[in-house]
């Protein structure tokens, strides 16, 4: 009896271990995203009003990137930081 007690509180124990920390999601919480660039993307808006993909910045925006396109190179803010 007492090695199916510890069997189960051991496995117990071990299925706390994957869920998420509290602080992971209030991290995700308190950091937000907004705009082009962000996350880490080339930072251009293209003429249809959508984030523009590194790959396809020559395509839509030129050679230099300018015209019909507008940078954004938007910073994530965390806790009211960027």
């Amino acid at each position: 009896m007492r090695i199916v007690t510890a069997s189960a509180l051991f496995l117990i124990s071990i299925a706390f271990l994957t869920f998420p920390a509290p602080f992971t999601a209030f991290a995700e919480e308190v950091c937000r995203c907004k705009g082009c660039g962000c996350k880490g993307g080339s930072g251009w808006r293209g003429p249809d009003g959508f984030c523009v993909s590194q790959t396809k910045l020559a395509e839509i925006c030129g050679t230099p990137a300018s015209t019909p396109c507008k940078q954004e190179a938007a910073p994530r803010v965390c806790f009211g930081r960027s």
